[in-house]
């Protein structure tokens, strides 16, 4: 019942409507849901980014505070002495300034620590000051001549990430115009020329001087920003503006190294309070991959540096080197992430992630709603169909119920037309298609009726004949069999008083009524095959036997023409399980006819053993080198009462009936008889049986 529903057109016109529209309707909602989540990623990968670019720049900042501040350090001209009373003056002043510094020294060029922030080094322990040589900031500096190193490390003494900037002292910059007080002087002068003073009267810069003086100072490493024109200023802003004004010597020779400790606290606190959405943070890794600053404090705490390196998605970033770049992954969890990350010009990245699943909540949500959408609108749609297919289709399910009705012969079957469309046209047709229908069942089965009177009395005439050929049979085998032994007995008792003409006619009388009586044996058994009535005597039996009997029997036909005769059998071939006497007869039949058209020629038996489906079957071949046959007479070859050739028939006489009775015993067996001839090169018949015959079905 239900393979019929999807059959009806009620449930294809649904099904058609269905199809046609929500496909396109699910797809202008795929399209659109679609869009939405691209619009959704990007406004998360804009934040994204937004957020992660605001705190790369405040890195940057922080960065560059720390590197300007150990820059004026190492710049100052104080330090060219690298006296500790000297440097610690400004060493101290830079720890107290900047609150994250919480260690600033020099060191001369063998590693010994020349001063520090903590406090002055006292002359009774200069024989045991601190060597550094071993630090890798320290070696970066001298002996691979880096002019700023950056090493993250987790404070042993604070148990804290930090990082240390270390920058090289060089032998600065010297005048070359003899005495101090003549380049003073000169100085002076050429302070007055270029209108820094206001007027030698005041004896103070102007305020848009002091300005100048100020911004030049910041922006060049080395000079304190007094405001003041000092010489090494004055000296400098000369010398860039004509080389020719003045000369400078510039010694870059390595005198020490300057460097500053930096707590990371106030990015750790930056980064920390970052958050994207729900799940969503960032964290700060070095070039090595190394975790600087995370939400999380356990990849901040411990003896060395959490390594990230070899985790996604810092791996993968690392490796690509770009500045800024978009990944996603999937962590051991199987949750996923959307990540940016920001390459900072000293090497550190920023990295902002957050759970994919948040991201695309607002995807789902959407999804939600537009697949309940959808659903709804499909059985909106379904329901409109089905009620619009119900006032369609009703004169139809009543044609329908009525056409059944017809199928099942009840031809007094008539459908109301109530409309005037193609429908109503249906209903008036198929009106006058059931009026036909009634008369012509009728004279149809009155003329059945008698086909089948008629069928009866043909069948029952065939069964008249076919009792009276076999009692026929039967009755004149017996004469015959009197006149043959009679015959014989004559033939064989007084051999010495029968003339020679009478000894000829006994032969004839003899041969022709053993002819006679092949033929009604033959007629015999076509008539038990016909009736049904032919059974199978299956018995197990040499196949040597039933060869020696054979040969016996065609002798006289093979001398009668002067043919040779060969039996050809493969050697492991020894029993089979058959009808003995109906073999032998099929064999006979083929063989005797081998033998009546080939003369002087050489017939051949050929039995051979093959597999077919499993099971093992015996191949018997009888091969002539006779006249052959045309494809027509092929055709022929196995009707009743048929021979190639009525020419054939008058010289070689026979009812037509052996081929025909030889194909109905192998059947009987189980097996199939065939014939391959060309006109003029002989001919072969293939019997093919089981090698055990099963028996006739009861």
């Amino acid at each position: 019942m239900s393979v019929f529903i999807f059959k009806t057109i009620r449930y294809r016109l649904i099904a058609l409507v269905l199809l046609g529209i929500v496909p396109l309707m699910l797809v202008a909602m795929f399209f659109a849901s679609w869009h939405g989540a691209q619009i959704i990623q990007q406004e998360a990968r804009a934040n994204m980014q937004l957020r992660a670019d605001a705190l790369a720049r405040n890195v940057s900042r922080w960065d560059d505070m720390n590197v300007w501040a150990l820059r004026t350090l190492a710049e100052n001209r104080q330090f060219l002495s690298m006296q500790d009373h000297q440097q610690l003056p400004a060493l101290s002043a830079t720890y107290r300034v900047y609150s994250e510094i919480y260690s600033a020294a020099t060191l001369d060029t063998q590693g010994n620590v020349v001063a520090s922030g903590w406090g002055k080094i006292t002359p009774e322990q200069a024989n045991t000051r601190t060597n550094l040589s071993n630090r890798h900031y320290f070696k970066a500096i001298m002996e691979e001549g880096k002019t700023l190193v950056r090493e993250p490390l987790i404070s042993s003494t604070f148990a804290q990430p930090a990082v240390i900037f270390a920058v090289p002292i060089y032998a600065q910059a010297a005048l070359t115009l003899g005495q101090k007080d003549q380049r003073v002087a000169w100085l002076q002068d050429g302070l007055r020329e270029m209108e820094y003073y206001q007027g030698e009267s005041t004896g103070y810069y102007d305020e848009l001087t002091y300005q100048a003086v100020l911004a030049y100072q910041k922006d060049y490493y080395g000079l304190t920003p007094t405001g003041e024109a000092d010489p090494l200023t004055f000296d400098l802003i000369n010398h860039n503006a004509s080389e020719e004004w003045m000369a400078i010597e510039t010694d870059k020779n390595i005198i020490g190294v300057a460097f500053v400790a930096t707590f990371l606290s106030d990015l750790g606190a930056l980064i920390g309070a970052t958050r994207l959405g729900k799940t969503g943070y960032v964290f700060l890794v070095s070039e090595k991959g190394e975790v600087l600053a995370h939400p999380n404090e356990i990849y901040v705490k411990g003896e060395h540096l959490t390594d990230f390196s070899q985790e996604s998605p810092v791996k993968e970033v690392l490796s690509s080197r770009e500045m800024q770049q978009f990944y996603d992954f999937t962590d051991e969890d199987g949750t996923e992430w959307l990540t940016y990350s920001i390459l900072l010009s000293n090497g550190w990245r920023v990295f902002a992630l957050q759970g994919k699943s948040e991201v695309l909540e607002k995807e789902r949500l959407f999804w939600s709603v537009a697949i309940g959408v959808a659903i709804l609108a499909t059985v909106l749609i379904a329901l409109f169909t089905s009620l619009l297919a119900s006032y369609l289709l009703k004169p139809i399910s009543q044609l329908t119920h009525a056409a059944t009705q017809l199928a099942q012969g009840d031809w007094n079957q008539q459908v109301p037309v109530e409309r005037e469309d193609e429908i109503g046209l249906l209903a008036s047709s198929f009106n006058q298609m059931a009026m036909h229908l009634r008369l012509s069942f009728s004279i149809l089965e009155e003329n059945s009726s008698q086909a089948q009177k008629a069928q009866k009395l043909a069948e029952e005439k065939n069964r008249i004949k076919n009792e009276f050929i076999a009692h026929m049979a039967h009755e004149l085998r017996t004469p015959l069999n009197a006149i043959i032994g009679y015959s014989e007995m004559l033939k064989e008792d007084e051999p010495d008083k029968l003339i020679g003409e009478a000894v000829e006619d006994l032969e004839k009388i003899r041969s022709s009524g053993q002819h006679l009586l092949t033929l009604i044996n033959q007629v015999l058994d076509f008539s038990k095959v016909e009736a049904g009535k032919m059974d199978l005597n299956l018995t197990e039996f040499e196949i040597e036997e039933l060869l020696s009997e054979i040969t016996v029997f065609i002798e006289p036909l093979l001398r009668k023409n002067g043919n040779h005769f060969q039996i050809q059998i493969e050697p492991e071939i020894e029993r089979m399980y058959a009808d003995f006497t109906k073999l032998k007869q099929c064999l006979l039949n083929l063989l005797s006819n081998a033998c009546k058209f080939t003369e002087a020629g050489q017939i051949t038996l050929e039995v051979s053993a093959f597999k077919q489906e499993g099971e093992d079957w015996l191949a018997f071949r009888v091969r002539d080198t006779g006249m052959g046959m045309t494809p027509e007479q092929l055709e022929r070859m196995f009707k009743v009462f048929s021979q190639a050739t009525s020419a054939i028939s008058s010289k070689f006489g026979g009812t037509g009936l052996g081929l025909v009775i030889t194909r109905q015993f192998c059947r009987l067996m189980g097996g199939e008889v065939t014939v391959e001839s060309s006109y003029g090169q002989g001919t072969v018949f293939i019997i093919t049986l089981p090698k055990t015959v099963a028996p006739l079905p009861e």
